[in-house]
C-alpha cells in the first residue's frame, strides 16, 4: 500500500494511503469471508515522541468496504 500523501506538524504525522485487497480469512464488520476485492482510503494520525509513536489514531469508511462486499445499507 504505498502512500498516497503524508503531512507532519510539531509532534504529529498524518499519513494517507489507498489500499486493496482481497476478502478472505477471518470475517470483516460480522461478514464472513466473500472473495470479493475491495479498494478503500487509511488515514492515520501518529504522535511521535522521542522518536517513537505514542499515539495511534486510524479512520477507514467501514460502509464503503461493506458496500463493496455487497452488503445493503
Amino acid at each position: 500500500m504505498p502512500i498516497q500523501a503524508m503531512i507532519a506538524e510539531g509532534d504529529l504525522v498524518a499519513v494517507y494511503f489507498i489500499c486493496e485487497g482481497k476478502h478472505t480469512g477471518t470475517p470483516f464488520a460480522g461478514v464472513p469471508a466473500t472473495g470479493k476485492s475491495v479498494t478503500f482510503s487509511l488515514m492515520i494520525l501518529l504522535r511521535i515522541s522521542d522518536g517513537k509513536m505514542i499515539e495511534h489514531r486510524s479512520h477507514v469508511d467501514v460502509r464503503d468496504i461493506l458496500r463493496q462486499l455487497g452488503v445493503p445499507a
